[in-house]
């Protein structure tokens, strides 16, 4: 059974391509020339990280990886790419020239709207498919999900 579980999962990662009907939809939904063209070359990262600067009139930077579970690396070249896309604005923390925030440009907060739609859009059909599980089940099966997502850290913690 966890074959199949794992591949289940892996069909739901390879869904995250350029022409996703997640994608599609998002695009359908925004009038705004600019995020049309580039939501099909943002990954589910790029658009997370768009989302959660979103909900923040500024960040710290620093405090990026945390809230989207990354490392610093990954976090600090996505924001190179976004701000080089023209979603996010990455400038020096006033008391602070060492640091760095962030901040959403007009299409960037468009993006972070776009996302909002679309979480809720998703909640609502897996609140649909959650119904046929008791709270039991869900609570158990999220905690499976949780054990799944550490796998690569146990099973391969050991390489340098």
């Amino acid at each position: 059974m966890i074959d199949e579980i794992l591949e289940r999962l892996n069909q739901f990662i390879a869904q995250d391509g350029s022409a996703d009907g997640e994608k599609r939809w998002a695009e359908q939904q925004t009038r705004n020339p600019n995020v049309r063209a580039l939501i099909h070359r943002l990954s589910t990262r790029d658009i997370l990280i768009v989302a959660t600067v979103g909900q923040h009139s500024i960040l710290p930077q620093k405090e990026l990886p945390a809230l989207v579970h990354t490392s610093q690396a990954t976090a600090s070249r996505a924001v190179t790419r976004l701000a080089g896309a023209g979603l996010v604005i990455r400038e020096r923390m006033p008391d602070n020239a060492k640091e760095w925030q962030l901040r959403l440009t007009a299409d960037g907060t468009e993006v972070a709207r776009l996302k909002s739609l679309l979480d809720q859009r998703l909640r609502g059909a897996a609140a649909v498919v959650a119904s046929h599980y008791s709270e039991a089940e869900l609570a158990r099966f999220n905690e499976m999900l949780g054990e799944i997502l550490q796998l690569s850290a146990h099973a391969f913690g050991d390489v340098q």
